[in-house]
């Protein structure tokens, strides 16, 4: 569509191509953005010790922009190489490889439709939804819910209206995907390629695939190959203070299981517990 416009707007050829080259740009950005989100999130997950070789994937390596500058531009202070998720970056783009895998026997057109559509449903809808019901739950319903008032000092206009009418739109658009378009829509198969219900039902299915991970994980895995154990999580974070602020430099984290003992522990049954310990530099 911005092709088009600018093409009519400026009634040549390289209006178009100009506008190309910025559309592109901007994509590349946003996958830069989205693969740096995404590592960063799948590491602090690794960091509750929740996936398999959780201490791999939480690990940060320095980066070679951080070797060149140590090599040639070193500096007189106590200065920390800066860190990158390598490891959880090796498993988003992993799964990257698979999404890709799954959809290289259609058309890249209709490739294009079903990940792009998947991203939608699965990230922008679903989490969408769990994010804006979680706060609608700690505003509402949680048994802390004053302490969360009292913590946060930021009270935005129109009170919880915002988050209200983000989660409506979202659970309407989580149910809309279910419901089977005419055949003449532009959504139908003819036009996509791709069934209708493939899409809500991989986006919905990876969702219910992580709870069944989880209940696996928390009510299976400790009692039958734990002997009972719980997981422990150690985190100590190292602060230090860079150009007036305060950032964290790292992060040391330890897992390991072990057996709650003591008056009310019950075993098998027990949350995980996790220590954290802050150093200030």
């Amino acid at each position: 569509m911005a092709t088009v416009f600018f093409r009519e707007v400026f009634g040549n050829e390289l209006a178009p191509r100009v506008m190309s080259g910025i559309i592109a740009l901007s994509i590349f950005g946003n996958v830069v953005v989205m693969t740096f989100t995404a590592s960063r999130v799948k590491q602090e997950i690794a960091k509750e010790g929740i996936l398999p070789f959780s201490l791999f994937f939480a690990s940060s390596s320095t980066t070679p922009w951080a070797h060149l500058r140590r090599r040639f531009f070193p500096s007189s202070t106590n200065h920390q190489d800066e860190q990158s998720p390598s490891a959880a970056l090796f498993l988003h783009w992993l799964f990257s490889m698979v999404m890709i895998a799954a959809t290289s026997s259609t058309i890249p057109d209709t490739a294009y439709v079903v990940l792009v559509s998947l991203y939608a449903y699965a990230v922008v809808v679903l989490i969408g939804l769990f994010v804006s019901g979680g706060l609608l739950y700690l505003r509402f319903f949680s048994p802390e819910r004053h302490v969360w008032a009292a913590k946060s000092g930021f009270k935005p206009w129109g009170g919880p209206t915002a988050a209200v009418i983000y989660t409506l739109v979202c659970a309407f658009l989580l149910c809309a995907g279910f419901i089977p378009p005419r055949s003449d829509s532009p959504f139908a198969k003819a036009n996509t390629g791709v069934a209708w219900w493939i899409v809500p039902t991989a986006g919905l299915g990876s969702g219910v695939l992580g709870w069944v991970y989880y209940a696996g994980f928390r009510y299976v895995y400790p009692p039958l190959l734990r002997d009972g154990k719980v997981l422990v999580v150690d985190r100590e974070a190292l602060i230090v203070r860079e150009h007036g602020e305060y950032v964290q430099a790292l992060e040391h984290v330890d897992a390991s299981w072990e057996r709650r003992s003591g008056p009310g522990s019950n075993e098998g049954s027990e949350e995980g517990m996790g220590r954290i310990s802050v150093v200030m530099k």
